[in-house]
């Protein structure tokens, strides 16, 4: 089975929120345990370094590339597939945007069976169980 994590889960992880850091580990640390797969994409890595490069932290970003590789994430591209079912999925949420939609399109296209994020109007989108921090 394959977990999909978009980009504030790995924030909160990699900079330890107060809360949320612990929900991650938990989560990641039982995904290990029950041979699950941890996928992202292109999108998280380029959402995930605009703050740290505004911020010149270097260190985060680091640590953010050494988390994915010590956890083996694997990191999808964009496809035609995907950008079809991105314009798919845009076309029934109107409230999707761009990013969101590719980061739903190719977990779906990757039949994960958890997208887990911290946007809560995701819920919404019935195409794939979404897990908001809150509901870890």
């Amino acid at each position: 089975m394959k977990i999909f994590i978009d980009t504030a889960p790995f924030i909160y992880l990699v900079e330890n929120h107060p809360v949320f850091a612990k929900k991650m580990k938990t989560l990641i640390t039982d995904a290990i345990v029950n041979g699950e797969e941890i996928i992202t994409n292109v999108v998280t890595i380029s959402e995930y370094g605009v703050k740290p490069t505004r911020e010149n932290r270097p260190d985060l970003i680091k640590k953010f590339e050494e988390l994915l590789a010590r956890l083996n994430v694997e990191v999808l591209i964009i496809d035609q597939s995907a950008a079809r079912k991105a314009y798919e999925l845009r076309a029934k949420y109107q409230f999707l945007k761009g990013m969101d939609a590719f980061q739903l399109a190719l977990s779906i296209n990757e039949k994960c069976h958890r997208f887990i994020t911290n946007d809560k109007r995701l819920k919404k989108i019935s195409e794939i169980s979404i897990d908001t921090m809150d509901d870890l």
